[in-house]
């Protein structure tokens, strides 16, 4: 198959998405003890004292929740209550030890690995020129900010690890952050305050393995300290409005019609908010569960982004599916092909979608690329393949029918099986 510009072994680009997996009961305890122990407000210089009488808080709510869950759900929830339990001392233990850390010098003695290449100095309301310090914890993959005071001592005046990043793998310790990606101190909401926005690389696996994607958060710089905008986070990273600072940024200003064009109903909503088809593209096919769609390919532009979007239209004008198959590309250049066809040999007619993107290098060349995403159709509707993908990346020459072969190949049938 080498001969079909495919290169075997690089990691895919495909991205997990969050929305609607369900939490577990462990992750009524992580987060209402995280909840509890932090909350939204992520207030400068607290006090120890009151940090550790939020967190003795904290484990006595989340260890009632849980016990109340556990007993009430079914036999053995005694076991299920302590194995839970320790997952959240576990969590205590964790975060004691980074509040334990005093100084930057600290902070890999602690056991974090500092990102080196994203510490920056921003001004902090009331503090002078601070500096934001990235670290991970290697053994539970999450994602720590750091805020040190910009003279030799480095003393931490401010720290948080309730981030989008770390919210993952919901109800678990373990996440998969892997790297920093990007930082940046827009003043985002026009208060004359640099906000910060951080852009973390995570993977599907909790190992580091696995296809790899990006995922947005946003600090908001209020009068006494930092908050997160949790509820903006959550849609710039359910939307796919993560890939690069900038596009974050035009989200935040404005990201009603992009959300749209997730949630409208009619294909008529989709033309009043800009979405533009690509009437070449289009095409009908009979969907096994879902019946005869039309399969609806275009754009909508998002200032300088061209976002890719394909819809699933039946008869009356409504949409049964959405789309986005731009993985952690920002930028569509041209569509080169919409596919509905059998991939995966269940006998029900996958989606397979290929075009050109375009990004920009660290020295402000664009160029170019060709990327392909496939969604299996399933008896609940569609689900994005990630496994393919973090096999095979396609080539610069690779055509629609070429991709069709090689990806029924890799489950181990062909044309004559059609």
């Amino acid at each position: 198959m080498s001969g079909l510009g495919f290169v075997r072994g690089k990691k895919g680009r495909s991205r997990r998405r969050p929305a609607g997996r369900p939490l577990s009961l462990l992750a009524a305890g992580v987060l209402a003890a995280a909840g509890t122990l932090l909350g939204l407000w992520l207030g400068l210089g607290k006090s120890q004292t009151e940090t550790e009488r939020q967190r003795a808080a904290g484990r006595q709510e989340a260890e009632e929740g849980l016990r109340k869950e556990a007993y009430g759900s079914a036999a053995g929830g005694q076991a299920m209550e302590e194995e839970k339990l320790e997952e959240i001392r576990e969590y205590e233990a964790f975060l004691g030890r980074v509040g334990g850390i005093r100084s930057r010098e600290e902070i890999g003695d602690a056991g974090l690995f500092v990102v080196e290449d994203q510490i920056f100095l921003l001004e902090a309301a009331g503090r002078g020129e601070v500096l934001l310090i990235p670290a991970l914890d290697p053994k539970y993959r999450r994602m720590v900010l750091f805020f040190a005071e910009a003279g030799d001592a480095g003393e931490i005046i401010f720290w948080t690890e309730q981030l989008e990043a770390n919210s993952q793998a919901p109800g678990k310790l373990k996440q998969g952050c892997r790297d920093v990606a990007a930082v940046s101190f827009p003043d985002i909401d026009g208060d004359g305050r640099q906000d910060v926005v951080l852009i973390t690389v995570c993977n599907a696996l909790e190992d580091g393995a696995g296809a790899s994607y990006k995922v947005g958060d946003v600090l908001f710089q209020g009068q006494d300290g930092f908050y997160r905008d949790w509820r903006l986070s959550g849609r710039i990273n359910r939307f796919g409005m993560n890939k690069s600072v900038r596009q974050i940024l035009f989200f935040a200003a404005g990201g009603e019609p992009v959300e749209a064009l997730y949630t409208a109903a009619t294909r008529k909503e989709l033309e009043q908010y800009g979405f533009v088809e690509e009437p070449g593209y289009a095409s009908r096919a009979e969907f096994e569960k879902l019946g005869e769609l039309l399969v609806v390919p275009g754009y909508y532009k998002l200032a300088e982004y061209h976002i890719f979007m394909v819809y699933l239209v039946n008869k009356e004008g409504r949409i049964a599916w959405n789309f986005q198959p731009m993985g952690e590309y920002e930028n569509l250049y041209e569509i080169l092909g919409i596919a509905c066809r059998d991939i995966d040999g269940d006998g029900l007619k996958d989606v397979v979608a290929l075009a050109r993107y375009s990004y920009d290098t660290p020295s402000g060349e664009m160029v170019t690329e060709k990327g392909y995403t496939i969604y299996y159709q399933r008896t609940g509707g569609f689900v994005e393949d990630t496994e393919l993908k973090s096999v095979y990346q396609c080539g610069e020459e690779t055509t629609m029918e070429e991709l069709v072969v090689l990806a029924r190949s890799y489950w181990g049938w062909g044309e004559e099986n059609d």
